[in-house]
């Protein structure tokens, strides 16, 4: 393991996209069929000119069910591979990521034991957006004596029609597969700083991963009946917003 100048493990993304499943889930409201003509039912109608949209990630971790729950609700922990957390990190509190969103605590049920699911879930609020988050922990039986768990995290949101055009699903997805990431080294190599704090951010390799991440979205995008030129032209307007400067910065 290739260590910095900070003495933190260099992160090593190869194979992290492929060890993710990404879902997507698209309703529009009364105006019509969803975008390009079709989508799957997500969690309730949209008003015409939204869209309901649901992203789904999951990944199987090789630690135990209450390791990952610790990683995921322990502030100690979440600000060694997320950012630091305020606030009440229990059912019906309220908490603030820093640098990112705040939210509520609508449900939070620990794993009882390593055969035990755990579920999470929040809101999610940045700025007048309102988004909401469920997060599962749920252990995974292995033909070898090791210990496993798969993370599934669902982000429920409703989209302005215009604005799901000009980004599609890589406008969140592509955070959330970073997000992923620096949980997945947090847990591969204990890391104590964020990926966004790290110097990996500024590599070709860290472009890399983001692009990557952004041309799986826009697949997922076409596979519930977004035209491909309209996904793919969105895929390339995400990928620019995380890789290139934006304006005022």
């Amino acid at each position: 393991m290739q260590m910095d100048a900070q003495g933190e493990a260099i992160i090593e993304a190869d194979g992290q996209l492929e060890a993710v499943a990404r879902e997507l889930s698209i309703e529009r409201g009364s105006g019509g069929a969803g975008p390009g003509g079709g989508g799957d039912a997500s969690d309730g109608a949209a008003d015409d000119g939204e869209l309901a949209v649901t992203l789904r990630l999951s990944q199987v971790h090789a630690v135990d069910v209450e390791e990952l729950w610790r990683a995921l609700t322990s502030p100690d922990r979440l600000a060694q591979w997320l950012h630091p957390v305020s606030g009440e990190l229990c059912e019906g509190g309220r908490f603030e990521v820093e640098s990112a969103a705040s939210g509520v605590v609508e449900a939070c049920r620990p794993p009882r034991s390593p055969q035990d699911s755990g579920e999470l879930q929040v809101t999610w609020e940045f700025g007048e957006d309102v988004a909401r988050v469920t997060v599962r922990c749920e252990p995974v039986e292995q033909a070898e004596a090791t210990a496993a768990a798969r993370l599934v995290l669902e982000h429920h949101d409703r989209c302005p029609e215009f604005f799901w055009r000009e980004y599609g699903p890589g406008a969140a997805g592509v955070g959330w597969d970073l997000t992923l990431l620096g949980l997945a080294h947090h847990l591969r190599a204990g890391c104590s700083r964020p990926v966004e704090e790290s110097a990996w951010v500024t590599t070709p390799e860290a472009r890399e991963f983001i692009t990557g991440a952004s041309i799986r979205w826009a697949a997922a995008s076409v596979a519930v009946g977004t035209e491909e030129g309209q996904a793919r032209a969105a895929e390339a307007r995400a990928t620019a917003f995380y890789t290139e400067p934006q304006s005022g910065e």
